[in-house]
């Protein structure tokens, strides 16, 4: 995705919020039938949400406002479920809750997800605000996600719905996803041209050889600007709750935050980069895989960019083309926060 390329412009996928959304804005049966069943009150008005996989319509009733989450398979939505419940119970940050679940079939084609809608903005990097502010605010709330450990790193289980330990060294973790990517990348035919598929070799190459097993805590996997709500609080920010949570795992921190860091570069906002790490972590101490996960950050954002056909990559080619430069801006934020 490109720095000016707005998520809140994108166009809605209509295959999956069909039958919900009325192309004269009309309130649709459906939507009248999910706030009937959810109680959510007598609907206003319904609104597609853009980001998140276009997935998402507000639902504004008498009694409040609501989220309406179309999911492509139920296990995605439980999942999401999980992770907010999660979130909830063991930190003070606020998630979507409750997340009903819908997979009768018989309102819509697609399970769905009703969930309050949070308070909040959501920003983006083309406007003007104290960026360095809202990095704190970000910092703040990543802290506040991690702190509590969890015995192992592992995915969610949708046989246990509970995680799935994984108690493999972080590298060989690492290693294993930029395997997994690569292979995604085959599977569509968006395979890597042979510079690129180096170049992540080398970047992955020193996770393979480590033995540690890493801090072991709630990763979010997709901690950007867009799935937060911030509010203005004195001079600066506040995040008022997380969501969007269906990339989430249990793993070290530094998988977490560096999507925070590298977007803020490539949304050409810097100052927000080096505030949360200044704030997050005062001494510079990170893991080594730093740079692993921000490589795997990359390679996921261009598989799935890849396989959906999406046009974030500007004139780039190839994908080192289109990440090396990042790569280059993250490591000159780190110098200017740790000098």
């Amino acid at each position: 995705m490109t720095p000016t390329d707005d998520p809140r412009t994108a166009r809605t996928d209509a295959a999956l919020l069909d039958g919900v959304l009325a192309p004269d804005g009309a309130v649709t049966e459906p939507a009248r039938g999910i706030a009937e069943r959810f109680e959510l009150g007598r609907v206003r008005e319904v609104v597609a949400l853009p980001g998140a996989g276009r997935r998402n319509a507000a639902i504004l009733t008498d009694d409040g406002s609501w989220i309406l989450r179309v999911g492509a398979d139920v296990d995605t939505l439980r999942k999401e479920r999980f992770f907010a419940d999660a979130i909830r119970t063991t930190t003070r940050l606020a998630t979507p809750w409750p997340f009903d679940i819908d997979d009768a079939g018989d309102l819509l084609r697609y399970p769905y997800a009703v969930m309050p809608r949070l308070p909040g903005q959501t920003l983006w990097w083309a406007h003007e605000h104290d960026w360095a502010a809202v990095g704190e605010a970000l910092a703040d709330a990543a802290l506040e996600l991690h702190r509590t450990a969890w015995p192992a790193a592992g995915e969610w289980d949708p046989a246990a719905d509970a995680i799935a330990a994984d108690h493999r060294p972080a590298g060989v973790r690492c290693a294993a996803r930029a395997d997994e990517l690569k292979q995604q990348l085959d599977a569509s035919g968006h395979s890597l041209d042979d510079q690129s598929s180096r170049w992540v070799d080398t970047l992955v190459a020193p996770a393979r050889q480590s033995d540690e097993a890493g801090v072991a805590c709630l990763v979010h996997g997709d901690f950007v600007i867009g799935n937060v709500g911030l509010t203005p609080a004195g001079r600066g920010w506040r995040v008022t709750g997380v969501f969007d949570l269906e990339a989430a795992r249990v793993g070290e921190p530094e998988d977490d935050f560096i999507g925070h860091v590298w977007w803020a570069c490539y949304g050409g906002r810097p100052e927000a980069a080096v505030a949360f790490l200044q704030r997050y972590r005062p001494d510079g101490a990170f893991s080594p895989r730093l740079r692993t996960y921000l490589v795997l950050r990359l390679l996921a954002n261009w598989e799935f960019g890849q396989r959906n056909h999406e046009p974030w990559y500007g004139h780039a080619r190839t994908f080192s083309e289109w990440a090396g430069p990042i790569v280059d801006a993250v490591d000159r934020v780190l110098a200017a926060a740790y000098g």
